[in-house]
């Protein structure tokens, strides 16, 4: 489906010369129970399409496993972004069928990208022969241009904050797996101890009802944003509290621009921040 991480994803190499790329939606929506209707009734067209390019690129494992005949028959690549499927199987026969599900795209696939080196080391699992077609390409992106003068005052008065606030940014999906309720309940701690601290999350998401009901008078909740650069220059610190990642492009974001760091030692996380964040448990 198009939007998340995998949309910047293929926004960057969409953007590189001497390719010309093909989109095509395996599912109109992100919700299991629509998408299953309209992969079904796509995947003729798909067919079509694939027959027309020179490389078939899959993003996912279950992208993978829809379309395990054409990663087959096509010259293919599969990029995992953060073994998503895997990661959220409970150990035990899923865990075990997910891992079968997985060996069979590596198999398919002519070449398996990992977005991170941690992403590699957890398939440690497959054979030799297997693990010699995975291959650690991390995310990047452009680095952004600098700010301008001004930027950051008007993009903080837009914001109401105060000249002394501590503006700290959350900036993704509001849903379970990056955790931004561990992120409000933080700043509603260290809003009690420095009333200069505040919140801002920007996103859409699942757990948008649970936030907004937990949100006080130091939050403001400022649903889907185009804005980045705006955002991140208001802001003094980036956290997230992500359970699993492939290498965030959100939080690749903040470090181009520069904003304090603070993220969860969830794979991918301190990968992605090296020595230059703070890494939390």
């Amino acid at each position: 489906h198009a939007g998340a991480g995998a949309q910047t994803y293929i926004d960057v190499l969409a953007a590189l010369d001497g390719f010309a790329f093909e989109i095509f939606e395996l599912s109109a929506s992100r919700s299991p129970a629509a998408a299953a209707a309209s992969i079904a009734t796509r995947q003729p067209a798909l067919v079509r399409a694939a027959r027309r390019v020179d490389l078939v690129h899959f993003h996912g494992e279950i992208a993978g496993l829809i379309s395990l005949p054409l990663l087959t028959t096509r010259p293919s690549v599969l990029t995992l972004h953060g073994l998503h499927l895997l990661r959220r199987l409970v150990p035990g026969m899923p865990q075990r069928i997910g891992r079968v599900s997985l060996r069979a795209i590596v198999t398919a696939a002519d070449h398996t990208i990992c977005v991170s080196q941690a992403e590699r080391d957890e398939l440690q699992w497959l054979p030799e022969r297997l693990r010699a077609k995975l291959v650690v390409v991390r995310n990047g992106l452009p680095m952004p241009p600098r700010a301008i003068g001004g930027t950051r005052a008007r993009a903080r008065n837009a914001l109401g904050l105060a000249d002394n606030a501590v503006a700290v940014l959350y900036l993704g999906q509001l849903e379970s797996r990056k955790d931004p309720l561990t992120v409000m309940r933080a700043v509603h701690r260290a809003h009690r101890e420095d009333a200069r601290i505040e919140l801002l999350v920007a996103g859409e998401g699942p757990c948008a009802a649970e936030l907004q009901a937990l949100a006080g008078a130091e939050v403001q909740l400022l649903g889907q944003r185009g804005d980045v650069t705006d955002l991140m220059a208001a802001a003094d610190v980036f956290v997230m509290a992500s359970l699993r990642e492939g290498l965030s492009y959100a939080v690749l974001e903040a470090l181009g621009h520069g904003v304090a760091t603070v993220v969860s030692n969830a794979p991918g996380n301190p990968e992605a921040v090296g020595d230059a964040g703070v890494v939390f448990p």
